[in-house]
């Protein structure tokens, strides 16, 4: 595979940019962004957002982010619209990372699977048909293993068909393993699969270089990982998986508050800020990816 090339470049909004959100200095921001939206913006004063702002996960026009506790948020990023939000059916975690994958639950269904780090407790991947009025787990999806040190996230490479766990403790190494996606049918009469050591693709381990662990996600070779909240530093590493570095490290102090989910979407990187006691302020971002 040619090595992917990732540059971010301006895009020019620093005006609304500054205007509406705190930045301590916008000629300091190392990754040139454009805000997507504040989306308390979006939502009607009648809808109460329950919980820290955790995952993200984007489909065509949509934005599925995700609160600690298991509510979720559905917007229209063209219309610049809540179209629905709801408590996930069965799900109360922390819902640290999410992605859409490409099976769809039915011919019918208006998103594909959408899958949801469970984060503490089990550390399931949590795969959830959703609509606009609710979602539901269909599959729950584990990895046997025992040397990750902390919790577990899930992330994908969807393109190509495989699923990571990503995780560690903070302040210590950082493990990404590598899985074939299981598929609805591979479940069992639980409903479950459980991935074992033996199901191992590769391994990239990390020793240095990531503290605090936010979202994740996998683009072929390279895997991209919000890290830090105040007041330790928030960055976002791209990982190299063929060589198991840390390829480029950005800065994201200046745009101040807590990077969470990530997503990347056609030309662009997304990723969901999460508002200190304020979630309904949850802030989108992206960057421009070449």
């Amino acid at each position: 595979m040619k090595r992917i090339v990732i540059v971010f470049s301006l895009l020019l909004s620093c005006a609304v940019c500054v205007a509406q959100v705190k930045i301590k200095d916008a000629k300091a921001l190392p990754l040139k962004a454009e805000l997507v939206a504040d989306f308390a913006d979006w939502t009607p004063d009648s809808v109460k957002i329950k919980g820290s702002t955790q995952g993200l996960a984007m489909y065509k026009n949509y934005a599925v982010v995700l609160h600690d506790g298991g509510m979720c948020c559905i917007f229209d990023i063209k219309k610049k619209a809540l179209i629905a939000a709801y408590m996930l059916e069965g799900n109360t975690s922390y819902c640290n990372n999410a992605f859409f994958g490409k099976e769809k639950y039915s011919k019918d269904s208006k998103f594909p699977l959408l899958y949801v780090s469970e984060c503490r407790g089990g550390h399931a991947c949590l795969v959830t048909d959703i609509t606009d009025k609710g979602g539901k787990i269909v599959q729950k999806i584990y990895y046997e293993g025992t040397d990750y040190p902390g919790s577990i996230d899930w992330c994908a490479d969807v393109k190509n068909g495989f699923i990571y766990t990503f995780g560690g403790r903070n302040g210590d190494f950082k493990l990404l393993k590598k899985f074939r996606m299981p598929k609805l049918s591979d479940s069992d009469e639980k409903g479950e699969v459980r991935l074992k050591d033996s199901d191992v693709l590769d391994v990239t381990r990390i020793d240095s270089g990531i503290n605090i662990w936010q979202g994740s996600f996998v683009l072929g070779d390279y895997a991209f990982l919000p890290d830090g909240y105040a007041p330790h530093d928030r960055l976002l590493h791209i990982v190299n998986m063929k060589t198991k570095k840390i390829e480029r490290t950005e800065n994201i102090n200046a745009l101040v508050d807590e990077p969470e989910g990530i997503d990347i979407h056609g030309r662009y990187v997304y990723v969901v800020f999460h508002t200190s006691r304020e979630p309904r302020h949850s802030k989108l971002w992206r960057f421009t990816l070449k």
